[in-house]
């Protein structure tokens, strides 16, 4: 009895203080990687672009890539791990109540008489094992811990696993680059060496030299032939380069809006060949421009669309000229007063400048008016009341109303100067061809409107019986050929006066011919007189105090013509019909 009491007394003791831990490995891959020893199967480099191709960074990279391929060996992996153990009360209890029916069977006669060394042993060894279950069958506490300890054990399998770095050194080595660009090779190039691991290949310095025009671009495409594989790569045009707009005529306003209207909002001139950085193109009149650090328009009739590269040197691409306020040129100064004012001269000006679709602006067209004012006012004697000054006439009812007007005011000694400037077509191509006079597009994009120039000889003619002189500077050039022969338009010219009436008081002065351009007084450079060539020399005749209309004609023979093949290397022959002998300034 006194021995269970001592275990008893143990047990109790234990239950406070006794708990355990164990470690155990356990599987945690059943094939996991060995790469302390792989196998090399296969190695090869190639090349992989890097970054994007746009203007500012406008190189095809190619980096120098390695690619190696390793077989693996797979094992058992498996890992140790620590659990902690806590005493179970329950079995705890049970033990040691079987453990003390053992040991009361074994140590007195309460159960049984019949006592036996045997027997004794056997029953205290059994309670022994008893009180030791209890304390043994221990309850698990939390997750087993890792310790962090793992090893492979037996193979279970392999693996192929590709590496893939990049090479940063040089490499000799033969590469072949072919770029093409539509049906044309731009280069055609061995490369014997990469440098640190990169090929780079300059696109926009390759396609500067191309001079690509046009909305539309294209695709550029580039193929790499490296180490028996062949690369093949393709980018817009406007990927690699930024879009230009280059002058095409002589001159082109830059305005700071989008309205051709008026000539307040004009920055500057640029002259032929200018090209300015295209913000958008969005407006389908107008090219939004960069020009220093503001955006500005010039007109799309006066410009092409050229692709540059984004280092392109846009201020040694840009000439422009001095706007010279009216009063500046030599021919608006010192105007000679050459006879003395006049009661009874009337002068009408039609200028149309502002046309769109096929047809440009009129360069200077409302200038050559107001010098044409100028000259019948101060030259002439022309009262300011008496002259009808018509700009952009989009309609005929306006001309109506100031044909009326003057109808109602002209006699038959009214004498009568006319100067028109615009565009004009000719409906046929023999002597009944018909002339007209383009009006300007109307406010709401109508159709252009147009003015038979023979009806309006016509209703001139009979505003007065006086001396009448008509001044045309109408470009008929685009809507005919340029093989049309010089008689052939000369008879259409004649047939366009042959209803007026058969007196010596009239003449018609065209500036050119039908299929010869009305040029501007500009030189490439950008210099001139800020006028157009026939209006610019009529003036300077007057100037020159020439007021005989044959010598008039002789001297816009002679400078005309000439100032035109030198300027623009194209003919513009003046033709005089009706009277040649009328004086300007006969009073």
């Amino acid at each position: 009895m006194k021995l269970f009491t001592h275990i008893v007394f143990i047990a109790v003791l234990g239950y406070g203080f006794m708990g355990c831990t164990s470690a155990r490995w356990t599987v945690k891959d059943q094939h996991a990687i060995d790469e302390s020893d792989p196998e090399i199967i296969n190695q090869d480099r190639f090349l992989m672009q890097v970054g994007k191709v746009q203007p500012s960074e406008s190189a095809l990279t190619l980096n120098l890539m390695s690619r190696t391929k390793y077989r693996y060996n797979q094992r058992v992996l498996a890992r140790r791990n620590i659990q902690k153990y806590k005493l179970r009360p329950g079995f705890i209890a049970a033990g040691l109540s079987g453990a003390a029916l053992a040991f009361i069977a074994a140590n007195s006669t309460a159960i049984s008489k019949n006592r036996s060394q045997t027997r004794m042993w056997t029953l205290n060894a059994v309670g022994s094992v008893m009180v030791a279950a209890g304390f043994l069958n221990m309850k698990p506490v939390g997750e087993p811990r890792a310790t962090g300890e793992e090893r492979l054990l037996k193979k279970s399998g392999t693996i192929v696993r590709t590496d893939t770095v990049t090479v940063e050194q040089s490499l000799e080595t033969d590469a072949y680059v072919t770029i093409q660009y539509r049906d044309s090779t731009v280069r055609n190039e061995e490369i014997r060496s990469i440098v640190d691991g990169q090929l780079q290949i300059p696109l926009s310095e390759l396609l500067n030299n191309q001079l690509i025009t046009g909305s539309q671009p294209g695709r550029v495409d580039i193929t790499v032939q490296f180490q028996d594989s062949l690369y093949s790569y393709a980018f817009p045009v406007s990927d690699i380069l930024e879009p230009y707009a280059k002058v095409t005529t002589r001159i082109t306003s830059l305005r700071n809006s989008a309205d051709k209207t008026t000539s307040n909002n004009i920055v500057a001139d640029l002259v032929e060949g200018s090209q300015v950085k295209i913000a958008s193109t969005e407006n389908k009149e107008w090219y939004r421009v960069l020009y220093g650090i503001s955006e500005h328009y010039i007109s799309r009739q006066d410009a092409e669309i050229v692709w540059r590269s984004s280092d392109f040197n846009q201020q040694d691409q840009v000439v422009t000229v001095p706007r010279l306020p009216f009063g500046e040129v030599d021919v608006e100064t010192n105007i000679p007063v050459l006879r003395a004012p006049q009661e009874n001269a009337m002068a009408l000006i039609i200028t149309n400048k502002n046309y769109s679709g096929q047809y440009k602006e009129r360069r200077y067209a409302h200038r050559d008016a107001r010098l044409m004012k100028t000259y019948l006012q101060t030259a002439l004697g022309y009262k300011p009341q008496n002259i009808f000054d018509l700009r952009e006439i989009a309609d005929t009812d306006t001309l109506h109303k100031v044909l009326s007007t003057m109808g109602s005011v002209a006699n038959d000694s009214t004498e009568l100067t006319v100067y028109i400037s615009g565009y004009g077509e000719v409906n046929g191509a023999d002597k009944n061809s018909q002339l007209t006079f383009l009006g300007v597009n109307g406010e709401k994009g109508n159709k252009q409107e147009v003015i038979e120039l023979n009806s309006l000889f016509k209703t001139l003619s009979n505003l007065t019986k006086a001396q009448t002189v008509i001044l045309s500077d109408v470009d008929f050039s685009q809507s005919l050929t340029n093989n049309i022969s010089v008689i052939k338009t000369q008879r259409i010219l004649e047939s366009s006066i042959q209803n007026l009436d058969n007196d010596d008081n009239w003449a018609v002065l065209f500036g050119s011919q039908l299929n010869q351009e009305s040029q501007v007084y500009i030189s490439q450079s950008g210099s001139g007189k800020k006028h157009r060539i026939l209006p610019y020399f009529f003036a300077k005749a007057l100037q020159n105090r020439t007021t005989d209309l044959s010598e008039i004609y002789q001297y816009l023979e002679r400078n005309v013509s000439y100032t035109a093949r030198k300027l623009h290397d194209r003919p513009q022959d003046p033709l005089l019909l009706g009277n040649t002998k009328l004086d300007l300034a006969e009073n």
